[in-house]
């Protein structure tokens, strides 16, 4: 997916602009945040009826996180443990620099088994590689089939705007015009009936491609498996009808141990849609075993080959650093379900494949600072992106450093900059700097001129195009309190 991050803001003009895509957001708004809530209470009120105290589900999150920040700590090593593991039980582990490596080995991989269809369940890396686009550049027919990226992909190979939710920003009337025009059908708008149309036209898919591509939501190293977690069926038929199967994934997806995924897969489905458990929990390991002569326990299904393809593509580029803490994310959307930013521009406006609070974050490392400008200011640093994080990476905090970044290496506007310099200079002289606050706060009471809200602020005229600024009384918080004691 070719990163458009350093157009930030004019397509942030260009979402807010567009009347379909707001209602289709004010109708997604809040969905995750709700089952979200619901499912940590319901976690939290069990546990205490087994007596084991009222905040369960805080506890799980420092578990979650000791496991993350144990992997993250040792990467090099688990991975190794991986390696062997997944070797010994017939897969071929390979490895990725980057995007280019990534199509390379799959192409290489798709030419020796002759490869000319190939399905694909949900995966990023492929996103991030632009996988589809060199399948197609070789001749070989790549059809997404989780039903989100389906959708996608007949709209014209459109980009996800949400990593667990991808159509998000679709509504019914938008998917069903899609399947009519694109499948010469009836239109219909009845949801079961669009989902039975979807596997009607994937069902040939399955049956003839000759390779699935799959991600991983994690890779345990004790048994060197990939384990996949879905809500649609389609990934278990990627991964076990075809002969060739390939996982790509992140070298961070790495977990120790089958008792650690299990601790975090009570974190992530409640963190992503509010379920206890994901409809789908696939455990991938090796290929498909013969038993030996006189014993009749073959596999019935599964690939004869299967491949690991670990990807960096900035990844190692984290580690010990001040960021390293983003390569314990397990991708579970809990940041852009609860901000306020991405709920109002929607994925696309973050122009690559990873929006919201992580994007803002993760673009600018992997993909360059001085292309992703925008981002890191694109946060009300408002909290709730850390607070929901179920492996309580500190976002916010993030966000701040990359801000700091950017003034340092001079990135930002020279009015900011300058702007900030003042800022410090005044607060570092506390008599001038109450002298200014008073004065500040008369001004912009004198510019209320009697209203509650002060519409256009003529030093800052961009921010208040679009939203109002309340007046303040005409007081400092401190003259304000000194009132308040000296009425006690």
């Amino acid at each position: 997916m070719r990163q458009q991050s350093m157009f930030f803001k004019a397509r942030v003009g260009t979402m807010l602009a567009d009347v379909r895509l707001q209602a289709n957001l004010r109708k997604a708004k809040g969905k995750f945040v709700d089952t979200r809530a619901l499912a940590v209470r319901d976690y939290d009120q069990e546990r205490a009826s087994e007596g084991q105290g009222d905040a369960a589900f805080e506890a799980l999150r420092d578990a979650g996180e000791a496991i993350r920040q144990r992997v993250v700590g040792k990467l090099d090593a688990w991975l190794e443990v991986f390696e062997e593991k997944a070797t010994a039980r017939g897969a071929t582990v390979l490895w990725a620099r980057d995007g280019k490596e990534i199509c390379d080995l799959v192409l290489d991989i798709a030419r020796q088994h002759g490869v000319r269809k190939v399905i694909k369940s949900k995966s990023m890396l492929s996103e991030e590689a632009d996988l589809n686009q060199a399948l197609e550049a070789a001749g070989i027919q790549p059809v997404e089939t989780d039903l989100g990226e389906y959708i996608l992909q007949i709209a014209g190979n459109e980009p996800p705007s949400h990593i667990i939710a991808p159509v998000m920003h679709k509504n019914v009337d938008q998917v069903a015009d899609l399947f009519a025009r694109t499948h010469g059908t009836p239109r219909k708008t009845d949801i079961p009936a669009l989902t039975r149309e979807a596997r009607e036209v994937l069902r040939e898919h399955f049956v003839s491609a000759e390779m699935g591509i799959s991600g991983a939501n994690f890779l345990i190293a004790e048994t060197g498996s990939a384990a996949l977690v879905t809500n649609e069926g389609n990934g278990r038929m990627v991964t076990t009808l075809p002969k060739v199967h390939v996982v790509i994934t992140g070298i961070e997806k790495i977990v120790p141990t089958l008792d650690d995924f299990a601790t975090l897969m009570r974190l992530l489905p409640r963190s992503a849609t509010g379920q206890v458990i994901s409809n789908y929990v696939s455990l991938l390991t090796g290929n498909k075993r013969s038993s030996p002569a006189g014993e009749d326990a073959n596999d019935g299904d599964g690939p004869e080959t299967m491949v690991f393809i670990l990807v960096d593509n900035g990844r190692v580029g984290l580690l010990g650093t001040e960021f390293q803490s983003m390569l314990s994310c397990i991708r579970c959307g809990a940041c852009l379900n609860h901000c306020p930013v991405y709920q109002t521009v929607g994925g696309h406006a973050y122009g690559w494949v990873y929006p919201g609070p992580m994007g803002s974050v993760l673009t600018p490392l992997f993909g360059g600072i001085d292309k992703a400008l925008d981002l890191p200011q694109a946060s009300t640093l408002c909290q709730q992106c850390s607070v929901v994080c179920p492996v309580r990476i500190p976002l916010p905090g993030l966000l701040r450093q990359l801000r700091q970044r950017q003034t340092r290496a001079g990135l930002r506007p020279r009015s900011e900059r300058l702007g900030l310099r003042l800022w410090a200079w005044l607060a570092a002289r506390p008599a001038l700097y109450a002298l200014s606050a008073r004065i500040a706060v008369r001004y912009l009471n004198w510019l209320a001129a009697g209203r509650e809200h002060i519409e256009v602020l003529p030093i800052a005229p961009s921010w208040s195009a679009a939203r109002d600024l309340p007046a303040p009384q005409g007081r400092t918080f401190h003259d304000l309190y000194r009132q308040q004691r000296r009425g006690k």
